[in-house]
């Protein structure tokens, strides 16, 4: 097996995958920790009667999720910059001052698709909380994507140039086991009303 296919080094593109995605696989999870309050789509509904996005999705929640995901990332890009493994001039997430936008549109972006996930749901006519599969695990990602495509080619270089992609892909089974997991977590400590 080539060098660059060897297990080690996949393994090394999979962690720098996994942190720098962190911002935006945490921010569904620190949102709940500050929901409530008024909902992102005001309580209008549709005319039958259909809620837009639903009350589970507040202001509140929405930006004590960007706050404190992007607070993790900005942590991280410290930590990395202090320990010699990044500069801040050239960090995971790409040239100053790039990086510390995208450690804010990542979390944005996550909790963009999650709100899209439930406007998606609300127009099917799916209950609040109903589970709906594949939708309820990737939505963020497709947020997350969408928020990080005009950085090209930062987002080009880091998910897909050379053996990446490999680690992207290994990096969609990782991120749906970690979002199961948050949301049981979640569940049982009584922040999220359902475990998915």
């Amino acid at each position: 097996m080539p060098d660059a296919l060897s297990a080690g080094s996949v393994l090394m593109d999979l962690m720098r995958v996994v942190v720098t995605l962190l911002p935006a696989m945490t921010a569904n999870t620190f949102a709940p920790f500050f929901g409530g309050g008024m909902p992102v789509d005001f309580g209008k509904a549709r005319k039958d009667g259909r809620r837009y996005l639903g009350d589970g999705k507040t202001w509140r929640g929405l930006f004590g999720g960007v706050s404190g995901a992007a607070l993790l990332g900005i942590s991280l890009f410290l930590v990395l910059h202090i320990t010699g493994v990044s500069s801040i001039e050239d960090s995971l997430w790409g040239p100053f001052p790039i990086n510390l936008l995208l450690l804010i549109l990542l979390p944005i972006g996550s909790l963009f698709g999650d709100m899209l996930g439930s406007f998606i749901k609300r127009a099917l006519n799916r209950p609040r909380g109903k589970k709906t599969p594949l939708l309820d695990q990737w939505d963020y990602i497709i947020g997350t994507i969408i928020f990080i495509l005009p950085f090209y080619p930062w987002w080009y270089d880091t998910f897909i140039a050379e053996n990446a992609w490999i680690a992207s892909l290994l990096f969609l089974a990782v991120a749906f086991l970690a979002h199961t997991v948050a949301n049981w977590i979640g569940y049982w400590i009584g922040v999220k009303k359902e475990p998915w």
